[in-house]
């Protein structure tokens, strides 16, 4: 069978290129006619599965052209599918021989590898990227072919479906765009590289460019070209694409109409989006607004026509949408009808007035010629002329008028009641019974319908419902109560009393009366009677078993259509328990069950469509409801409220708006129902405005639509949403409290207020109202428990709702509801490869789906019935529905939650840079920390962290020398003794001062302050022998200080290992650890850090700490001197800061200081205060990306300059009055198993430093220093004092990467830069999930 359907998709492709010509295959000789017999010929034994024969037919076409392209590949494609691969080859090699880049190579190459393709897993990974479940097709497909990477002959197609997705999106678009650099001949890549960029509004242009250069030679990108111009919004610019299009398909009128009537229309637009809000006066604006530009606009026309319908002004109404109807079009006919409804209407509301107002025979004149017209007018004039001729007593006419109305009408319900009422009038009793029997069940049971001539109860109950209708309902319960202890048998009777007992809220009475109705052996009218009581009770199951005993011979029509509603209300009920449960796929099957035959009712064919649209079949639920709305209306706004939020969901809102403006709908409305109608669509616009981040817009239409309707429960319930989206929790808590008062059946209040509660960590109130949570084990209720516990630190249990969850959101059940799904042992909920969420997101309206091309795509409609524009009038991918959204937020945290009460380990690598002078400032450093953490123990985790480190500062170039350890000294000394000895062995004849008596100085190694002897000549020479040093000085003996010392720097370096061990919790750590042990100088470092919440967004953090000071080699490590031999630097700072933090997620800020002291080895000790403020504000984020940017200003202070390297500097920056005011800007994005990082900042720095001492802990050394520099035995004895400003930048960025539930890997690089101040950083990363315990 596998192989007939290779066949037969083969033949069509071979047919289609013969016909169009598929890209990639050259059609050789195609005017060719012989040729094009005998591919014909092979193409018709193919067909047949006679390939010997179609074979023939090819080898024929290559006797007369023995290099035909075309018959070659597909004696290799054929012979390939039949199983003789050797054949193949050798047609592939011959084919490779005469066309080395004939693309046809490249097909031959996919088709063999979609042989290799399990078909079944084929078939069902499209299957489901068809039903809209992609991430489940693209688990199949990767199944395929092992890993991430699809084969060529997938590839296409496997993107395609990706970017379905809308967080994958950008991934598919990155691979599929480097598969087509990579495969240029590929030309169903580029087909489907086009398809996927016109998906989005930003990229639809780049894909029709893309796409118009193949579509004149497939279909597939001609199809592709086409819905692409449907969904642009076209701009004057655009012309050319659609002028390129007709030039080629001058019949497509659509194309061409889309064009001309959406260039231009946002106006229009945004007039029908204010009209469907009830804004009539911002609709008449735009709608004013494009009339002055176009006058003949149909489209406003017709807007002008609603508004002016809507004002009661229905002679306007006509006027606008005749003109509108005048303009032609497809839906001309449609406002022409409209526009004579409005005439029609208009009159009619004149006649009702009339009537309203005691003028009978006005009424009567008014509505004789509205009676005379046909259709759905014709109907509603005679039920209104019936009803007027009723009023005036003229009974026999107003029989006769609903007889006649009967006659075409038959099933006509309102006829048929009005009709009853006449008879009844008349004290035609048995016909009026008759008639009544005809009338539908619930209306029946509205009339007060069961007497029946001749029973004993008649009497009794026509006294009964006499006194309901004179208002004295007590005294009718009093008389039934009577006569059903006269009549006991009569079950209409007890109906009626159980009726008016469950009025007046005797529901246990009630029930109690209709017990005997039901009893074993009761007759076919008793059981009927119970059911209808059951029914109205809502209690269905019971109401089937009760009909259910009934003799299928011995029902009537009444009771036919009970047990129809009956069974239909009873999979209803199924179907909302599988949703409340989370079971979509039953939900979804039992509810297309139910479409499959719909009901007739609005009220029922809307709830069918709102639960089909729950269960997340949209597109079922869109079918239905306009299905319905094809039948005529039935009803008033109410009726139709559900059929107008399902359109309103979908995106549909110009369908939405054109039943509302039914002018026949809207004369059997009340104002409140058209109120109720149009707060729905201000809910959605609300909403979406809330989830897009527009809070101060979606406050202002809710706002407004309280004032009108201040009771509105739904409206209060979007204003909580978002109150708690705008971090508003006190006043949402406020609201929800209310709104408990009044809650609905899926407690949504209480839901919301702990919700509210768990966001301020007020666990102990989230508790309590959890404690009046109904038993509801939906995934969402089941997420929200989740949290709960978690909140209570109960990590275990929360991981058990969340898998409970997560199995009921994948369709993984369990017998019991509570307890998450295993086999084998293995929790199936419990997905291995679950690492981040692949649901976008944002959304433009909540849960908007609605598909005719692609499930994720959204299907345009025109703005009046009967109009058939095609494609859609969304210009972004889809939004996430609430049952991905509810799967994404299981998931990321249940991942949080492996993480939070797991073991792991964590391994780095990292370099870091910093220029600067070789041998001092320098520095490179490369460490590899290896973390252990350690599963927590109540809300504390330990970890001990080993980090091997290398430093390097290099080896000193050029003076550096001079600026190292005690190496000014040394080099003084040294030209002391070189001038002696310079002066001693002197030639110079004429020389009269050889100073001789400094002989003894001529040896450095003796003037060495470092030595007790050395000290005391040094002394000596400074002091009875200074008169002679200085005569050296000036003599011409004296010896250059530029020149090298022996003890010059040789290459710096450090290595060892630094030890580290942590106690965390929620708000502090604690660590002690070692700067790198193997060095000669190590010491203890360690903090205390505590983050106490003082509020819900604001946080005090204090901090304690010992920490080494990183700036240098010098300062990390210290160094050793090598003339002194003694060692100095490992600087560290002592102390603590504190600083007070607000984050409500959409902003912040931050301020705080500290002080410190930094103390090191035969290092000057030293002190600096700092302090810093921020604001920042994220203009963007959602749970894939964020976009942050503020303002940072930063000081600090130091008491001394130690920023050198010269023995007793600290070798650290420690400027003066150092301030920056910075820019900073980050920004972070989540595609599927990736997380991208992009930073920076761009400021303005300014600092001083004071002059410093070569050697400030050596007063003794730094005056012979000085003397000796003053003589110019060395260059200097003091570092001079600078000040420096301008502009600093700073750059980062980092990615990381889930491999699988258990192991992330990661990457970072930074650069910073402020003058000669240069640093860069990077390194790699991973962490591996070691389990629980």
């Amino acid at each position: 069978m596998m192989i007939k359907t290779a066949r037969r998709l083969t033949t069509l492709c071979l047919s289609s290129a013969l016909t169009f010509g598929i890209p990639g295959l050259a059609y050789a000789a195609a005017n060719d006619a012989a040729l094009k017999a005998l591919f014909d010929q092979a193409n018709y034994w193919h067909e047949k599965s006679h390939d010997d024969l179609a074979m023939e037919s090819l080898r024929k076409v290559l006797m007369v052209d023995a290099n035909n392209t075309q018959a070659m590949y597909l004696m290799a494609l054929w012979a390939q599918q039949n199983g003789d691969l050797q054949v193949s080859s050798q047609w592939r090699s011959r084919l490779a021989q005469v066309s080395p880049d004939d693309p046809g190579l490249q097909a031959l190459d996919n088709a063999k590898q979609l042989t290799q393709v399990p078909q079944g897993q084929l078939s069902l990974a499209r299957q489901q990227a068809r039903s809209g479940n992609v991430p489940a097709a693209l688990a199949t497909w990767r199944s395929m072919f092992n890993g991430d990477t699809p084969p060529p002959s997938l590839a296409p197609e496997y993107y395609q479906t990706m970017a379905g997705d809308k967080t994958l999106y950008p991934q598919a678009v990155s691979q599929l765009k480097n598969f087509v650099m990579h495969n240029p001949q590929d030309t169903s890549a580029r087909i489907a590289l086009g398809k996927i960029l016109t998906w989005r509004e930003e990229t639809r242009r780049d894909g029709i460019l893309l796409l118009e250069p193949m579509a004149s030679g497939s279909k597939e990108a001609d199809d592709g070209l086409r819905q692409a111009l449907l969904w642009l919004g076209p701009q004057a610019g655009d012309e050319r694409f659609y002028d390129t299009w007709l030039q080629r398909h001058p019949q497509d009128t659509d194309v061409q109409n889309y064009y001309r009537k959406n260039v231009g229309g946002a106006a229009k637009g945004a007039g029908y989006t204010a009209l469907n809000s009830g804004d009539n006066s911002a609709a008449k604006n735009k709608f004013e607004q494009v009339l002055q530009t176009n006058p003949n606009d149909a489209d406003a026309l017709a807007g002008m026509g609603y508004i002016a319908q809507r004002s009661g002004d229905y002679k306007a109404a006509a006027q606008y949408l005749n003109r509108a109807a005048s303009q032609g079009g497809d839906a001309s006919d449609e406002r022409k009808n409209q526009a004579a409804d409005a005439a029609f209407y208009g009159q009619l509301a004149q006649a009702q007035q009339a009537l309203k107002e005691g003028n009978i025979s006005q009424a009567l004149a008014l509505s004789a010629p509205l009676a005379q017209e046909s259709g759905e007018r014709g109907t509603a004039g005679k039920l209104f002329r019936a009803s007027v001729l009723r009023q005036n007593k003229d009974f026999s006419q107003a029989e006769q008028t609903l007889r006649g109305l009967l006659n075409e009408q038959p099933q006509n319900a309102p006829a048929r009641e009005n009709l009853y009422y006449v008879l009844r009038d008349q004290n035609k009793t048995e016909e009026a019974q008759a008639m009544l029997r005809t009338l539908p069940a619930s209306l029946q049971e509205k009339l007060q319908p069961r007497v029946v001539a001749g029973a004993p109860g008649d009497p009794i109950r026509r006294q009964a419902q006499q006194l309901v209708q004179a208002g004295n309902t007590d005294q009718a319960i009093s008389v039934l109560r009577q006569g059903v202890a006269r009549v006991p048998d009569d079950p209409w009777l007890r109906l009626d009393l159980a009726r008016l007992l469950q009025k007046s809220g005797q529901e246990g009475e009630a029930a109690t009366v209709m017990i005997p109705a039901g009893r074993d052996g009761a007759n076919s009218n008793s059981l009927y009677a119970a059911a209808l009581y059951a029914s109205e009770s809502g209690a269905w199951q019971q109401a089937n078993s009760l009909l259910a005993r009934i003799p299928p011979s011995s029902r009537n029509s009444q009771m036919r259509d009970l047990a129809e509603s009956v069974n239909y209300n009873l999979q209803m009920a199924t179907a909302e328990r599988y949703l409340s449960q989370g079971n979509m796929t039953a939900a979804s099957n039992t509810l297309k069950a139910l479409a499959s035959q719909p009901p007739k009712s609005p009220v029922d064919a809307g709830k069918l469509a709102r639960m089909l649209a729950r269960s997340g079949d949209i597109t079922t639920a869109v079918s239905l409801v306009r299905n319905s709305i094809k039948d005529g209306v039935q009803g008033n706004a109410g009726d139709y409220a559900d059929q107008i939020a399902v359109l309103n969901q979908a995106g549909l809102t110009q369908e939405a708006q054109t039943l509302m403006s039914n002018p026949e709908l809207q004369a059997r409305s009340t104002p409140a129902q058209l109120a109720g109608i149009r707060n729905g669509y201000v809910i959605n616009e609300a909403d979406k405005l809330r989830e897009e981040g527009n809070y101060a817009a979606a406050y202002d239409k809710l706002i407004r639509a309280l004032q009108s309707d201040p009771q509105n429960t739904d409206l209060m319930f979007a204003m909580g949403r978002l109150y708690q989206t705008g971090k508003m929790n006190k006043e949402a808590g406020v609201l929800y409290d209310y709104l408990m008062t009044r809650d609905t059946e899926d407690q949504a209040a209480r839901v919301g207020a702990i919700d509210v509660a768990l966001s301020e960590n007020n666990v102990q109130k989230a508790t309590t109202l959890a404690s009046g949570l109904r038993s509801d084990s939906s995934p969402e209720r089941m997420l929200l428990l989740a949290r709960l516990e978690e909140a209570k630190g109960n990590h275990q249990q929360a991981m058990t709702y969340l898998r409970s969850a997560r199995g009921k959101l994948v369709g993984l059940e369990s017998s019991n509801s509570a307890a998450t799904p295993t086999i084998g042992g293995i929790l199936l909920a419990d997905n291995p490869f679950t690492t981040t969420s692949k649901t976008p997101p944002q959304s433009s309206s909540p849960q908007a789906l609605y598909g005719t091309i692609l499930p994720w795509q959204v299907a345009q409609v025109a703005r009046e019935p009967g109009s058939s524009l095609p494609g859609t009038t969304r210009t972004d991918l889809p939004v996430e529905t609430a049952q991905s959204r509810t799967l994404r937020q299981v998931d990321n945290m249940m991942q949080e939650l492996d993480e939070k009460k797991g073991m792991w380990l964590q391994g780095e690598v990292d370099i870091r840079g910093r220029d600067g002078e070789s041998g001092t400032s320098k520095l490179t450093e490369a460490k590899t920390p290896l973390t252990w953490s350690s599963s927590p123990f109540g809300e504390s985790r330990f970890e001990f962290t080993a980090t091997p480190i290398s430093l390097s500062s290099g080896t000193a170039s050029g003076d550096a020398w001079r600026r190292y350890g005690s190496n000014p000294l040394a080099n003084a000394v040294t030209n002391i003794s070189q001038s002696v000895t310079n002066a001693n062995t002197t030639t110079d004849t004429n020389a009269t001062d050889k100073f001789t008596d400094l002989s003894g100085y001529a040896d450095a190694n003796k003037l060495s302050p470092f030595t007790d002897t050395g000290l005391e000549r040094l002394d000596r020479l400074l002091g009875t022998d200074l008169g002679r040093l200085k005569a050296l000085s000036t003599s011409s003996y004296k010896a250059s200080s530029s020149d090298p010392i022996n003890s010059s720097t040789d290459s710096q370096n450090g290595n060892g290992v630094e030890l580290n061990m942590a106690l965390s919790g929620d708000s502090y750590r604690v660590d002690i650890g070692s700067t790198p042990l193997g060095q000669d100088m190590s010491t203890l470092v360690g903090g205390v850090k505590w983050s106490p919440k003082l509020s819900n967004y604001l946080t005090l953090i204090l901090t304690g700490e010992r920490r080494a000071v990183t700036d240098s080699l010098l300062s990390y490590v210290g160094l050793k001197d090598k003339y002194s031999g003694d060692s100095w630097g490992q600087v560290t700072k002592n102390g603590g800061s504190v600083q007070l933090s607000y984050d409500d997620g959409d902003a912040g800020f931050f301020v705080g200081g500290g002080g410190y002291s930094y103390i090191g080895n035969n290092v000057a000790s030293n002190t600096s205060a700092n302090a810093n403020a921020g604001v920042y504000l994220r203009p963007w984020h959602d749970d894939f990306r964020q976009l942050q940017t503020g303002l940072s200003v930063s000081w600090m202070n130091f008491s001394k300059n130690l920023s050198y390297f010269t023995y007793g500097q600290g070798g650290y920056f420690s400027p003066q009055n150092y301030v920056s005011v910075s820019l900073p800007v980050d920004f972070s994005q989540k595609i599927d198993n990736w997380k991208l990082s992009l930073g920076g900042s761009v400021g303005y720095q300014s600092y001083t430093q004071d002059k410093s001492d070569y050697f400030p802990n050596d007063p003794e050394a730094q005056r012979m220093l000085q003397q000796l520099a003053d003589m110019g035995f060395t260059k200097e004895a003091q570092y001079g004092s600078k000040s420096q400003n301008g502009i600093g930048y700073t750059f980062r960025a980092g990615i990381d990467y889930n491999l699988n539930k258990n192991m992330t890997v990661g990457g970072r690089v930074g650069y910073d830069t402020f003058g000669d101040y240069n640093e860069s950083t990077a390194g790699i990363w991973f962490r591996y999930m070691l389990g629980d315990k």
